[in-house]
């Protein structure tokens, strides 16, 4: 039987993986894993998942209960379940695993991996996963590596890439024809519609989010991706300090000192709402809002992304699955890991729970159009924003000094190098 924790329902899918996990605690190969059925006596596995079920569907408990007999019964195990509120679920995990066995999950969904990493609590998984497994895992190397380069997570909640949207009427009211491809055509495009209805921003941005986690995520990420940009380089260290971050900042401050932003784009806080109401024409958001602007009658076109001096990028989100450093059976963890995200779950869990990307190559789920062949054929244009010391800090640092630069108080150079002072001196250990 399944040991079911139900807490309370709260907020909603977070943004980013991929830092480097270490430590001494980590390494435990299959050989010293506690096999269950040596003795005929059932394993039990803890595990740990959010809520997800936002509607009136079938509850999550419900769902994987049914789900988790066959895995069960196939492998003489216990799987008690634990249903997680979204509320402070980064640090929940956290002090759940601190406390070990016994006390934390065995098998674990992650959002934020850098400190659970650095404190030696995730297992790597590379001993388990088969030539197989990384054929028909789609999204399998955009998991959190450690400093070794071994694989820590296993993607579980891939998609809701940051996509450019178009209200066509407002375009077609300013005779443009075609959604533009480059940097250079967008620009020209906020100019006509800005030209064709000043009353209406050609383009909106969210840079007086309340975190600058918020405000970097449609805001300047595609950008900064577009221009070749690495957030860490290979050592993992911050690589913030580059040519793809001034370009972005450059072009962004354009769009201000061009007049496409105004004074109001540094608090500027619901763009979503100014292009829902028709108070903007273009917006970068993430693909789950489409249903939104559909339901509210908006002539909608959208691409993937802009083509910057790297190409066609967009940043996209990855939670993930991890096994615990500390767990006594790595093996059958890491085979509930794959049960968890093949087709067989999946598949009902993309139509009853939550509607993703599938995972695997065998899947039948599918995304609706233009969505479905985004992640068919550009996946690999989509990019993790990766989980890093002190991450937060620094989005905020860098969202406060950016609307400096959009008052006209600080050139694109001054915000990087403010912002990376400020992180070497006051976050990196």
């Amino acid at each position: 039987m399944k040991k079911v924790l139900a807490l309370a329902l709260a907020a909603s899918l977070s943004i980013g993986l991929l830092a480097g996990c270490g430590g001494d605690q980590t390494a435990q190969t299959s050989g010293g894993d506690v096999q269950g059925s040596g003795s005929g006596a059932a394993t039990e596995l803890t595990l740990w998942l959010p809520i997800y079920q936002f509607g009136d569907g079938i509850s999550d408990e419900e769902f994987w209960n049914a789900k988790l007999d066959a895995f069960e019964a196939e492998n003489n195990c216990t799987v008690n379940l634990e249903i997680l509120s979204w509320s402070d679920y980064a640090t929940v995990i956290y002090t759940g695993m601190l406390s070990g066995a016994g006390e934390g999950p065995d098998v674990v969904y992650v959002t934020e991996t850098y400190d659970l990493i650095n404190a030696g609590l995730l297992a790597p998984l590379d001993e388990y996963i088969t030539d197989e497994d990384r054929e028909k895992y789609v999204f399998l190397d955009q998991g959190a590596y450690n400093s070794d380069g071994q694989l820590c997570t296993w993607p579980m909640m891939a998609g809701n890439p940051c996509v450019i949207y178009y209200n066509m009427d407002m375009l077609e009211a300013a005779g443009i024809t075609e959604l533009p491809t480059t940097w250079d055509e967008f620009f020209d495009v906020c100019v006509a519609l800005k030209e064709a209805n000043p009353d209406v921003w050609p383009f909106i941005q969210s840079w007086g989010a309340t975190n600058g986690v918020s405000a970097m995520l449609a805001s300047f990420w595609p950008f900064f991706f577009q221009a070749g940009g690495t957030v860490l380089d290979e050592e993992g260290n911050l690589n913030m300090d580059s040519e793809a971050t001034l370009e972005a900042l450059t072009f962004i401050n354009k769009l201000k000192t061009e007049g496409i932003f105004d004074d109001s784009i540094v608090t500027m806080d619901d763009p979503n709402g100014k292009f829902v109401n028709g108070e903007a024409a273009i917006i970068i958001n993430g693909t789950g809002n489409a249903s939104t602007y559909t339901e509210k009658g908006i002539n909608w076109q959208c691409s993937l992304g802009l083509e910057g001096s790297a190409g066609v990028a967009t940043n996209f989100s990855v939670d993930s699955l991890a096994v615990a450093s500390y767990c006594e059976n790595k093996a059958l963890a890491a085979d509930l890991i794959k049960y968890i995200t093949s087709a067989e779950c999946m598949d009902d869990y993309h139509e009853q729970i939550y509607g993703m990307p599938s995972l695997t190559t065998d899947a039948t789920y599918t995304e609706p159009e233009p969505f479905q062949s985004m992640y068919t054929n550009d996946a690999d244009k989509m990019h993790v924003v990766p989980s890093f010391e002190g991450s937060a800090s620094f989005m905020d640092q860098f969202q406060q000094n950016v609307q400096g630069m959009l008052m006209g108080q600080l050139t694109p150079e001054q915000v990087i190098e403010q912002t990376m002072t400020y992180y070497n001196e006051q976050i990196a250990s």
